[in-house]
């Protein structure tokens, strides 16, 4: 099992310093950085939400032309606001400067508000999430490319450049039994979040008999797990603990990331949940010199 980072989305830290903490993860042998997506929050959840957004793409375009061999990704992408056959050009685009190091993790998305501001219908996502995979995976494998959907439709179309990859993977976000559904019949991976373990083995179930029933081998079929991370020290009162997170003394954490090992899954993604930049490195250092050796 690997450790993989998400790009923190807190305040103080912008997109310099999360361009230099994924330079920073690489170097400790972390496998995977990610970036997350939203373009617009809601005055309302100022203060309960995450604040910093760059464009996914954008960073990520950076972080590969700073890095050589960590694995990169969006986590996720939600499909629906954007026009899928831009979403393909622009991974494709970013699969050729990375060198064929790109995954992209998509979602339906769930902030209605966001919805409204972009003029994007809100109760057809889920249709459109669907739909836009297909997409994507029809403009990145067919040269020329055919697609009759009910959202696009298109005949016989030129797409360059193609990605490096010959199957560029697409993984699904979501933590409902439907997300699973969704990744099994249309996905090649499924990447939920902040599962305890004892959780996550309950989604595993789920996932590996509803594959059985359709037949779908997984052999190639990654699952990635996000979580909140934080170590604190054994007098520190100010920071919450939800019970599915990764927060505690260095050896709690430890013990928790470890509980994941046997349930088959590919990797950990760290959320870190702290706006202190130099925790951040901190934590990147105590995991990278200690932890990741044992994995």
């Amino acid at each position: 099992m690997d450790l993989g980072i998400a790009l923190p989305i807190l305040a103080n830290i912008d997109v310099k310093d999360q361009l230099n903490i994924a330079i920073k993860a690489e170097e400790l042998g972390f496998k995977s950085v990610w970036a997350s997506d939203h373009i617009v929050i809601p005055e309302e959840w100022k203060g309960r939400f995450s604040d910093i957004f760059p464009d996914p793409f954008i960073i990520l375009t950076a972080i590969s032309q700073n890095t050589n061999k960590i694995k990169i990704g969006t986590s996720a992408i939600i499909l629906p606001y954007r026009n899928p056959i831009i979403v393909a050009k622009m991974c494709s685009t970013l699969d050729h400067f990375c060198n064929g190091r790109l995954t992209c993790t998509v979602a339906p998305g769930w902030m209605k508000e966001e919805f409204d501001v972009l003029n994007v219908p809100y109760d057809r996502r889920i249709n459109k999430t669907v739909e836009y995979v297909k997409i994507l995976k029809s403009l990145w494998e067919n040269d020329p490319a055919d697609f009759k959907g009910e959202f696009y439709s298109f005949n016989k179309v030129s797409f360059q450049p193609k990605p490096i990859q010959k199957q560029l993977p697409v993984w699904m976000g979501g933590n409902h039994e439907r997300a699973i559904e969704r990744s099994i019949d249309h996905a090649d991976g499924w990447q939920p979040i902040w599962f305890s373990s004892d959780e996550l083995e309950i989604k595993m179930k789920y996932l590996n008999e509803y594959a059985e029933k359709k037949d779908r081998d997984l052999t190639n079929f990654d699952i990635s797990l996000r979580n909140r991370i934080r170590i604190i020290s054994k007098d520190r009162k100010d920071t919450e603990n939800p019970p599915t997170a990764l927060i505690g003394e260095k050896n709690e954490v430890y013990e928790k990331i470890l509980s994941y090992t046997n349930l088959g899954i590919k990797e950990v993604v760290l959320d870190f949940i702290t706006p202190d930049k130099d925790e951040i490195i901190e934590t990147l250092e105590i995991l990278g010199k200690e932890l990741i050796p044992e994995l």
